[in-house]
């Protein structure tokens, strides 16, 4: 059963789907494709695959990309932490400021760094969850899997903080029908993003994080950073760019909420998208 999509998006997939399946059929009893044919194949991997690498789009199931507007207000999230040094330099150069965040951790480094998850908590940031560990085919596991991996995680966090996360980021943010199905079935609504800065990449340099968020980073933003490296083999742009992306923040009249903060407000514009799903038995 696919879960939930939009309607044209939905009418698309199924409609690409059947296509594929009857070319296919058709090669298997020995009828060789023709160009038209083969173009067809191709539209439908094209569509499969702008669901996954694109999950703003939503075509497999509510993925949250954006905040309510009119509250003059962004997300800032950080991927693959917790790193008792990377993540501390985060939270201080967040601590003399009204700005907040959201920190989706790894579980197996939650495990190893238990003091900084309750570090994040206690300073009065967000805490989610990035997966158990950073499975690169994490949106190709079965939706068994998933929902195990999420669990570990969150229990994790729990055990650290004494806090259960809600808000999944998938590794690599890939988002597949398993996937929303693994995750709908822990509870948890899917986070993605509007404006991503690359600083996951050990080439990108401080002034690269503000200048790719410069025209992304409105009201309403979700955007996507990095407190460590997925192998915590180097530093992230990020941290070095902060204190700077804090000030452009600041002139813009943008504060930074932790995204419980937009969970709580059901009154607000957008709110529907953010509520989170209730676990399956």
């Amino acid at each position: 059963m696919l879960p939930t999509m939009p309607g044209l998006s939905r009418a698309a997939f199924v409609a690409s789907s059947a296509g594929a399946c009857t070319i296919l059929a058709r090669a298997a009893l020995g009828h060789v494709p023709g160009w038209a044919e083969v173009g067809a194949l191709f539209g439908w991997f094209a569509l499969s695959t702008t669901g996954v690498f694109f999950p703003g789009l939503q075509m497999y199931g509510p993925i949250v990309s954006r905040g309510p507007r009119g509250h003059a207000q962004v997300a800032l999230t950080f991927d693959d932490g917790p790193h008792p040094e990377t993540t501390r330099a985060v939270l201080a150069a967040l601590a003399p400021t009204a700005h907040r965040a959201t920190f989706f951790v790894l579980g197996e480094k939650a495990r190893r760094h238990p003091d900084v998850v309750r570090e994040i908590h206690e300073a009065g940031h967000t805490l989610g969850v990035h997966g158990d560990f950073h499975d690169r085919l994490h949106s190709f596991r079965a939706p068994g899997r998933v929902r195990r991996e999420i669990e570990a995680a969150r229990a994790s966090v729990e055990r650290a903080a004494g806090v259960r996360p809600r808000l999944f980021r998938p590794p690599l943010g890939h988002t597949t029908p398993l996937t929303v199905s693994g995750a709908r079935r822990a509870g948890m609504a899917i986070v993605g993003w509007s404006a991503r800065a690359y600083d996951g990449l050990r080439s990108s340099r401080p002034e690269d994080v503000i200048q790719r968020l410069r025209p992304g980073l409105t009201d309403g933003a979700i955007v996507l950073l990095h407190d460590a490296a997925e192998r915590d083999d180097f530093t992230p742009a990020s941290i070095a760019a902060l204190p700077n992306l804090l000030r452009l923040l600041d002139e813009r009249g943008l504060t930074s909420v932790g995204l419980d903060t937009w969970f709580a407000k059901s009154e607000a514009p957008g709110a529907r998208a953010l509520r989170p799903a209730r676990p399956t038995p």
